[in-house]
């Protein structure tokens, strides 16, 4: 293991879990030797898990115990995502069993972890606790358990290397299985039970759960209820944050039992834990709403800006109010302005709680509903108030305190005429009301409410990678429709027309509109629009959202596309029944329902790139592959607010949002933005303008890693980058300045940094290929500037997807000839020779670690002497392989014998205390690595031989017998020598029945 990972990330982390109140126990005492479980395959600590259960539930009988405990170690379902998501609903819901406790025999609830009482669970870490996969064993390097079961994983990576989060996750998944399931690359029994996946590299650190991407990790900010001043100051990182915030005990319980959530998206279950912020706002809600002493001091705000997962703040909320003892008494009801979140709230209660959700779908339920003195759970549309106001008769339903109202984007619902609706049917309810964007200054919270109980702002959300930034450009069309302009411009889109026309078209839709909606004007905005999205939005794999005035330019609009031969696109707008059929063919609910899911999936799936919409979809909308919206209409304070939040959602790739507005409304969003407090909206929206500052700050800080160095031999470059934690640094200023000139192109701003930007490019590629460093990939950059970089690199004659020559090619010392320093000859011969023994390190550990420790002392030995230093590399490279042909050749073993042999030797060695042994010794050793090798080849076989456990227990008993059958046989040399072979005979014959094909 990398020292910097064990000693900065690894050895803290679990330093501070101890601190938390977590048992530590090193992976070593938890082995089948130890009894702490039957075999490695194993990952339930079952003499724990009994224990545990028998503690909770003293009353339960043997029998009983045995039968949980089984279902819970052998439970049988289809696949990780259900057996995950089986046995999470056990320990959250409890199991049942059948036992007489003295009043006959009737169901009784075993609880699996005591949520009521904390210090009747038991907390264990360990670190490097080995589980066996189906081809091979997995090392996670902490792994964490409650009352015997794995529940989280955490990998921690050292803070000096290329990417180390991504390569804790990449590293997590692999060991869940999830990155390629067909190969079986991990142990996913293991991930049965998981609820936290965890990345860390001490200054970052990730969480996320089975179903998450790389992605779809989040980073902890908060370590809420902890402040930094209770961790480490000043010096706090983000490890230390989020261990404290997310593995306290009581919150790592309370993520367990109420703040995780599996969800159905198409057609697949999703499973979703909370971001720091859904954990504190809810934390925060609870605290009011209990310890509040008035309604107005249990009311208040919870802003969280649009696209940060506000619906499912709501739905956690819910959750968590409906398993807390006091407020499980009073009735929830939901006031929204979607039937999304109605589905999602009834869909989460049904799934985890069993609960029904009652949905007022007319003015008489919900009047029923409120009335009803009940601790329910009741959601209602906006709209179905505002008919109950009409209706009259709506005073005065329920005048109960034990009524808890939420509401849906409060600014619209909370400071209306709603607000009196609410407050009069139901006078002694706290409300508590949920925003995605801020409230105005002359909306006085005081009114109804005790302040805002938490804010999570746009430049928070868009720092924590919840939203991505939205960059807004103003386009002119021609001239601006404003002013004396209009009657210029009508005469001139309407010059074909007659007076009489004229007159009629005036009249029909007034001046302005006319002009904005003129068949030529709109032409000239879709040629515009068209332009813009081939060149910024479409290479990256985006589509776009187009905002027009009414549901005839939105016809018109999609007319006009297809005559330009646009890629294609759908119109989504309301229908009357007295529609004419050009409008009417657009209003079919089934046609538009598959349009929207159509919309939302990758080009190559579909190839649907535009939205065009009036009002529809503007509010409540979730389709994270729309990075434009291309507005031509007026929008105005909270509704632009919201309209402009569709394109903030993050996917793969996504570094911005493009607001593109064809109507002049900057005015409008400077006014929108005025309304609200500057601290409240900083950082909503930027322009491109904004973004050449941050051009020029990442391109400076890539190209400060090359100062002093002249001319452009890329060479020179390359070795500015030896050092691994230099090469790292670069790999992530050259990503950022990537990205940043992604964001910007085609823009000529750009054109001063393209050719560095290739330069670059160049560097990061012959870097990667140099170190065989597989972290210096050109990805996540943006198609733009991938294929900007990869066309410059493949016009210097080297193709960026043919690997670099391997050592042992026949003209890899011809290649060596491009190289003009001798200083950059020795450091390739030296890195392809690092990248032969790490990839051959399992062929043989010692013969090759030996090597390993050569390589090292020639570099040290030859330090500056470069032209030394190559002639030893090359003798190195010479003979790395003949040597080792001829050692085993020497002593009469094969190839795959010497590497066992190798093994046995060493170990015996470092027991002995020695370097060398007799002859006698020798010989035994030789004979024993003969006569084990041999058993192997026999053993192996059978098929599937190493996941057959009665075989390998056979393996090992034959090891261990004829080790302490040698002179040199002592116990404490038969574990690991079991341990090694196996490892190696995985290597060596892990291949014998799959490719017979028995």
């Amino acid at each position: 293991m990398d020292q910097d990972e064990l000693n900065k990330v690894e050895e803290p982390a679990i330093a501070q879990l101890k601190q938390l109140g977590w048992a530590y126990v090193h992976g070593a005492g938890l082995t089948p030797e130890t009894g702490a479980r039957a075999y490695l395959r194993e990952v339930v600590l079952i003499n724990n898990l009994d224990a545990a259960i028998k503690r909770i539930n003293p009353w339960i009988s043997d029998e009983n115990l045995r039968k949980v405990s089984r279902e819970l170690t052998h439970p049988v379902c289809a696949g990780l995502m259900e057996y995950n998501h089986a046995l999470y609903n056990t320990l959250i819901n409890y199991q049942s069993v059948e036992q007489d406790l003295g009043k006959g025999r009737k169901g009784q609830t075993v609880k699996i972890i005591d949520f009521d009482n904390i210090d009747n669970n038991e907390f264990t870490c360990t670190s490097q606790f080995k589980v066996e996969g189906v081809n091979q064993n997995i090392i996670p390097d902490i792994v964490c358990f409650v009352n015997g079961l794995p529940l989280a994983v955490i990998e921690c990576k050292s803070p000096y290397i290329t990417n180390p989060i991504a390569e804790g996750i990449n590293q997590l998944r692999r060991y869940a299985n999830l990155r390629n399931p067909h190969l079986d690359e991990g142990a996913d029994k293991l991930f049965w039970y998981n609820q936290l996946m965890v990345s860390s590299c001490r200054d970052h650190a990730k969480v996320g759960t089975i179903s998450s991407g790389g992605q779809h990790y989040g980073d902890w900010k908060d370590a809420y209820p902890f402040s930094d001043d209770e961790l480490d100051g000043s010096k706090t990182n983000a490890q230390q944050r989020l261990l404290a915030g997310l593995f306290n005990r009581s919150s790592f319980l309370d993520i367990l039992q109420n703040f995780t959530i599996y969800e159905p998206i198409e057609g697949r279950l999703i499973k979703k834990v909370a971001r720091y912020q859904q954990f504190r706002a809810v934390n925060k809600v609870i605290e009011r709403l209990k310890n509040g002493e008035t309604r107005k001091d249990k009311s208040g705000i919870v802003w969280h800006t649009q696209g940060s997962g506000k619906s499912l703040t709501m739905v956690m909320l819910a959750v968590k109010m409906r398993r807390d003892l006091v407020l499980q008494q009073y009735k929830l009801v939901f006031i929204t302005d979607r039937t999304q979140l109605d589905e999602q709230l009834s869909t989460t209660f049904r799934d985890a709680q069993g609960e029904t959700v009652h949905n007022a779908d007319s003015v008489a339920t919900l009047k029923a509903l409120l009335k009803k003195d009940s601790s329910d759970l009741v959601t209602a549309m906006v709209q179905k108030f505002q008919d109950a106001e009409k209706e009259g008769g709506f005073t005065d339903l329920n005048p109960s305190d034990k009524i808890i109202v939420l509401a849906d984007e409060a600014h619209r619902t909370q400071f209306g005429g709603l607000a009196m609706v609410i407050n009069a049917a139901l006078p002694n309810a706290p409300k508590i009301g949920f925003t995605g964007t801020p409230l105005l200054k002359t909306q006085k919270m005081g009114n109804a409410f005790g302040g805002y109980i938490d804010k999570y702002k746009i430049n928070e959300a868009v720092e924590d990678g919840a939203t991505v930034r939205l960059l807004y450009e103003g386009r002119q069309v021609i001239t601006d429709v404003s002013g004396e302009s209009l009657d210029k411009l009508f005469d001139e889109y309407f010059s074909e027309y007659t007076k009489e026309q004229q007159q009629e078209i005036k009249k029909k839709y007034g001046v302005e509109r006319a002009v904005r909606e003129a068949p030529a004007r709109i032409r000239w905005v879709c040629i515009d629009l068209l332009k813009h999205y081939r060149e910024h939005i479409q290479p990256d794999g985006f589509k776009a959202m187009i905002v027009t005035g009414s549901r005839h330019a939105a016809a018109l609009y999609k007319k006009t596309l297809d005559e330009l031969g646009a890629p294609p696109s759908e119109v989504i707008i309301s229908g009357d029944h007295n529609d004419p059929p050009e409008l009417a063919k657009y209003t079919d609910k089934v046609h538009q329902k598959k349009a929207i899911a159509d919309f939302t999936k990758p080009l190559k799936e579909s190839p649907i790139a535009f939205l065009i919409v009036k009002d529809m979809l503007l509010t409540g909308f979730d389709a994270p592959i729309a990075q434009v919206m291309y507005i031509d209409r007026k929008l105005q304070d909270h509704t632009l607010m919201q309209a402009i939040a569709r394109v903030n959602r993050t996917y793969a790739g996504k570094t911005c949002g493009f607001v593109v507005d064809y109507h002049g409304l900057s005015e409008y969003l400077i006014e929108a933005l005025e309304l609200f407090s500057s601290e409240d909206v900083d950082g909503t929206i930027q322009s491109l303008k904004d973004e050449i500052p941050k051009l020029k700050a990442t391109h400076t800080l890539a190209m400060g890693f090359f100062k002093g160095i002249k001319g452009n031999d890329v060479d020179d470059f390359v070795l500015a980058l030896k050092d691994d934690e230099v090469r790292g640094q670069f790999e992530i200023a050259f990503k950022r300045f990537a990205k940043q000139m992604n964001i910007v192109l085609p823009d000529t701003s750009a054109a001063p940094f393209v050719s560095d930007l290739k330069f670059l490019g160049k560097v990061h590629n012959a870097a990667g290929r140099s170190h065989r460093d597989a972290g210096l990939f050109l990805s996540d950059v943006g198609e733009k500037v991938r294929q900007l970089v990869d066309e410059h690199i493949i016009s210097t004659g080297v193709d960026p997807k043919i690997p670099p020559v391997d050592l042992l090619a026949a003209n890899f010392k011809e290649k060596l000839k491009e190289f003009k320093s001798p200083e950059s000859k020795a450091s390739e011969i030296e890195s392809a020779i690092k990248h032969h023994l790490t990839v051959n390190l399992d062929e043989d550990p010692e013969y090759y670690k030996a090597l390993s420790l050569k390589l090292k002392d020639i570099i040290l030995k030859n330090a500056g002497k470069w032209e030394q230093q190559t002639e030893f590399l090359l003798e190195m490279v010479d003979t790395i392989e003949v040597n080792h042909k001829k050692a085993a050749d020497d002593i009469g073993l094969s190839k795959t014998e010497y590497s066992f042999y190798n093994i046995l030797m060493a170990e015996v060695t470092a027991i002995q205390g020695s370097d060398v042994v007799d002859a006698a010794t020798f010989d035994e050793i030789k004979s024993t690595t003969q006569t084990l090798v041999n058993t192997f080849d026999e053993a192996t076989q059978i098929v599937d031989f190493f996941n057959k456990q009665d075989e390998v227990k056979r393996m090992k008993r034959e090891i261990k017998r004829t080790i302490l059958d040698q002179s040199f046989g002592v116990p404490s040399l038969v574990k690991i020598v079991q341990e090694r072979f196996m490892n190696l005979g995985k290597h060596q014959f892990g291949s014998n029945n799959k490719d017979s094909g028995r």
